[in-house]
């Protein structure tokens, strides 16, 4: 059997995929195979994620070859390959590369969308993305439209293969439990609930939001890291919508969720999706709030440490055009454009400054891969 865990991005992964990774050599003892093949890159060891970007033409379709080799020679009950790349992934392009493997599954983990969408946006702009949350959701469209994309792995590989799983049970999250008893598996340590993948809380994302918008050349993810070292406060997730604002997104996908858990979510243990409950947020921080000042006097800290470190810049902006008025033309004589640069070619006057807007719908996001 080979099994493809697909994500979702924000959904446990990374904590599934490091299991996977240290305990791969138990798990081959139990006739389990975390696929070596794809992963073989320093730094991607511990996904499959260098696969997906061969399917999007992004990496050497080759390595797909090793795959089937070593899906050839296994002998395992249970081959594994994991990659939330996957999820954004073209169904029909993946099969085309599989080898005509018998029982196939594809596993996805789900998340409550209204979670699940604030994670992934606190996510882009750790990475250096400057969008609001609003202007976010318009550029990558309806990501949380489950339903569409779980249909289409379904088209190609059969709807009794697919197996949807919550990312949340009963209010606890242990992806890794749950995995092992999906393959098979005996677990084979104690799951540490550690947060591997953690999000700036609501009032920290202002300022990287703000630092991204400065377009500073600085290291992310070590920002981050010396902030939550000076204080866990730092970090909190999905602190964005209000109840009220939670439950009119939700709204927005009641009907395909519904449709979702009647077409492909079998267990009875435990909804899919938790039920949203009226909810505050007690401790968030105004300006006046000694937190607040505490927050931007630490930030200031690690920001000056860097620059005395000289590991702070800012980014070059980009070299002039050259001076196409001036520049002689292939005859000798210079080109004056004159007055058609404030002309749309058909003799119209242009607005330049509606022109040279930026068009957000070339700025889409994809966060996770």
């Amino acid at each position: 059997m080979l099994v493809v865990h697909v994500g979702t991005p924000k959904s446990g992964t990374k904590a599934l995929q490091g299991y996977l990774l240290r305990n791969s050599e138990a798990l081959l003892d139990q006739g389990v195979r975390y696929i070596e093949a794809g992963r073989e890159k320093r730094g991607h060891r511990i996904a499959h994620n260098e696969l997906a970007r061969a399917i999007k033409g992004n990496a050497d379709i080759a390595m797909w070859d090793r795959l089937r080799d070593e899906l050839a020679e296994s002998d395992s009950r249970v081959n594994v390959m994991s990659a939330e790349g996957f999820w954004f992934c073209d169904p029909a392009l993946l099969k085309k590369q599989l080898p005509r493997v018998k029982n196939v599954r594809i596993v996805v983990y789900l998340r409550r969308q209204d979670k699940y969408l604030q994670s992934l946006y606190m996510q882009t702009v750790s990475a250096g993305k400057e969008h609001s949350f609003a202007e976010w959701r318009e550029n990558v469209g309806d990501r949380g439209n489950y339903l569409e994309t779980v249909d289409a792995w379904a088209e190609e590989f059969g709807s009794k293969s697919i197996i949807v799983r919550p990312y949340e049970r009963n209010g606890v999250v242990d992806t890794v439990a749950d995995f092992n008893a999906v393959i098979g598996a005996t677990p084979l340590q104690t799951v540490q609930h550690l947060r591997t993948n953690p999000s700036p809380r609501r009032e920290l994302l202002h300022f990287v939001r703000a630092l991204n918008d400065l377009k500073l050349n600085v290291d992310q993810q070590r920002l981050f890291n010396e902030l939550i070292h000076k204080d866990t406060a730092y970090m909190r997730s999905c602190d964005l919508l209000t109840y009220e604002e939670s439950a009119a997104l939700l709204e927005g996908y009641k009907e395909e969720n519904q449709l979702l858990i009647e077409k492909y979510y079998h267990d009875t243990s435990a909804p899919l999706f938790p039920e949203l409950v009226p909810f505050g947020f007690s401790d968030r921080w105004d300006m006046d709030s000694e937190q607040y000042y505490r927050l931007t006097v630490d930030i200031l800290d690690v920001l000056t440490d860097f620059i005395l470190e000289g590991q702070l810049s800012k980014q070059k902006p980009p070299a002039p055009r050259e001076d196409v008025e001036n520049r002689p033309a292939a005859n000798g004589r210079a080109k004056n454009l004159g007055d058609s640069r404030m002309t749309n070619g058909k003799g119209e006057a242009r607005n330049p400054r509606r022109d040279n807007r930026p068009n957000r719908r070339t700025n889409g996001i994809e966060a996770g891969e």
